[in-house]
């Protein structure tokens, strides 16, 4: 059990130093050829791209809280 929670600390670690290495590289990237205005903005993509991730994960157990069986169902 030790070893679970030691792989599950270094895995929240690793997501959470890519995540920072993502925003901070978008600080470096030039944008050449942007259509929209906000295609300026450094690391829109990453930031835009988190919050849409957690947006879907919590419309996703909003909805499966009305898709679930009770556990007496089929009694």
């Amino acid at each position: 059990m030790n070893e679970l929670a030691s792989m599950e600390r270094l895995l929240k670690k690793l997501f959470y130093l890519l995540v920072v290495l993502s925003i901070l590289l978008g600080f470096f990237v030039k944008k050449e050829h942007s259509l929209f205005g906000w295609h300026e903005i450094p690391a829109v993509e990453a930031i835009f791209g988190g919050i849409g991730a957690l947006l879907l994960l919590m419309a996703g157990k909003f909805l499966a809280s009305f898709a679930s069986k009770k556990e007496d169902f089929y009694d």
